[in-house]
């Protein structure tokens, strides 16, 4: 049965609708050209100072305003470039963020915020190699900074480098031991290669630091059942779901549902099939396109021998994510079930078609044409 670890968001986040920005911005063009009138002799350092003051208190069309004095005399600037694509960013305007935060590394090739932010905009447009590549040199320029080594262990995972991304979380850890996200990366990335107590370690280091992150609690009770200490694990779930069990936000109440699939593994696990059941209907209750609580209710229907509602289940994992090959070759073996060979053949096709080396697929698939044949 699948288990999914949910990562909290990076440090870097957006906090502006694009029309706020914009207006911010429109509202700074104007005030730059009468800061540019009055103040044609100011320092250009002293102006990306005050931007920069501006833009750590959000006051956006300040800081864009100084920023657009200073290029109105100096096109090539730049932090000026890096404060608008910082604007950009929080405005979700990726292209225009992109855009400045390159004309700011064309201006100097050396700036490693600017390569930063840059990398962050390239994973956030699904660009991984690219942002390695961008964030490897951030990192490298400014070694002691934890955020720059967090982000660079999330792009490493992206580009399947689980050595690489381990290390970077590591240091990450170290520079800053009070940088929840980096014992969080840590602990997953120790949990992804089976060294399950080291990832109990860190992810209650998290919880050291956020003890009511239900999330936390959630991702600790699966390193703990991964570990074999199943009743340990069972007190994460049930924390994590003590915690606030109502959830109003969507993303949030993912976190739950999880939360309630995981208590429902443990259950199957130790054979109480009925408080497996419940936990999975509350999934769904929570959360009805979990993928994951539709087929692990599917595989409890089936292990009691109840194929027609696990096809139902089945076929619901499957609206919501038609490419995972488990779920094809088991709605197979439900179909097999009810004497529909067809169907049966289909699905089992299928799941060789997602994974052609899926052996479990593979055999079903022969039994059924032998015995039909």
């Amino acid at each position: 049965m699948s288990r999914k670890t949910r990562l909290p968001s990076r440090y870097t986040s957006r906090f502006f609708v694009a029309s706020l920005v914009s207006c911010l911005l429109a509202f700074a063009g104007d005030q730059s050209a009468n800061s540019a009138k009055n103040n044609s002799g100011a320092d250009a350092h002293q102006l990306i100072e005050k931007a920069e003051g501006a833009y750590a208190e959000k006051r956006l069309g300040e800081a864009a305003s100084y920023a657009q004095t200073v290029l109105s005399s100096d096109p090539g600037n730049a932090r000026a470039h890096n404060i608008l694509g910082k604007i950009y960013y929080r405005s979700n305007k990726l292209d225009l963020a992109l855009n400045e935060y390159r004309k700011a590394l064309d201006g100097d090739p050396g700036f490693a915020e600017a390569k930063y932010n840059l990398g962050i905009v390239e994973f956030d447009t699904g660009n991984f190699r690219d942002a390695e590549h961008l964030l490897e040199e951030a990192a490298h320029k400014q070694s002691k900074n934890s955020e720059y080594q967090y982000n660079l262990g999330l792009v490493l995972e992206k580009c399947d480098k689980p050595e690489k991304a381990l290390e970077a979380y590591k240091k990450s850890a170290k520079l800053d031991p009070t940088n929840m996200l980096a014992h969080f990366g840590l602990a997953n990335m120790y949990q992804k290669t089976g060294k399950f107590d080291a990832a109990v370690e860190e992810y209650k280091a998290s919880l050291s630091l956020e003890p009511n992150n239900p999330d936390i609690h959630n991702n600790l009770g699966v390193a703990l059942n991964d570990a074999g200490k199943t009743s340990e694990s069972m007190t994460e779930f049930e924390t994590a779901l003590r915690i606030d069990p109502v959830m109003a936000e969507a993303q949030r109440n993912l976190g739950y549902a999880r939360s309630h699939i995981n208590l429902g593994i443990t259950y199957f696990l130790q054979g109480d099939c009925a408080r497996s059941f419940e936990e999975y209907r509350l999934a769904l209750k929570i959360d009805p396109n979990s993928f994951d609580a539709h087929y692990n209710l599917g595989l409890l229907y089936q292990q009691q021998g109840q194929p027609q509602p696990a096809v139902a289940q089945y076929q619901a994992a499957i609206k919501v994510d038609n490419k995972d090959a488990k779920v094809h070759n088991n709605l197979g073996a439900a179909y097999a079930k009810l004497g529909k060979p067809d169907l049966a053949e289909a699905e089992y096709r299928q799941a060789l078609k997602l994974n052609p080396d899926f052996k479990d697929a593979q055999k079903n698939l022969d039994l059924l044409l032998k015995s039909h044949s």
